[in-house]
């Protein structure tokens, strides 16, 4: 199997058009298209910057002849949750302390009107 032909196969497995990983990589859908037809090769930081995007091996691309999809989707997702959750609690935790300030902000008020 030829570099393009991993680029092809790994981009469909995605479900990406030439156009959104051409934009994504920053050059042009031509470009990405030859790449795909074995007409000229990426650079290795290209080839390494599609992997990431198509969450494949930048190996798989540059040797061998399959093409393994990452595993640690779940691992990112539970990332990306474990983050959420963080920044949730974190929000909490100013939403409460802004209370706070507020009641004390309050009784220096009242405190005032009561002087008056």
């Amino acid at each position: 199997m030829t570099l393009g032909e991993k680029l092809e196969k790994a981009r469909i497995n995605k479900n990406f058009t030439q156009e959104y990983l051409a934009e994504v990589l920053n050059v042009s859908q031509k470009t990405y298209s030859n790449f795909e037809n074995d007409k000229s090769k990426p650079g290795f930081s290209q080839v390494k910057d599609i992997a990431e995007v198509l969450d494949v091996s930048a190996l798989d691309f540059l040797s061998g002849d399959g093409i393994t999809v990452n595993q640690n989707h779940n691992e990112v997702a539970i990332a990306q949750n474990y983050a959420a959750i963080n920044a949730s609690e974190k929000l909490i935790e100013q939403y409460e302390q802004r209370l706070k300030d507020k009641d004390t902000e309050i009784a220096y008020l009242k405190q005032l009107l009561e002087k008056k």
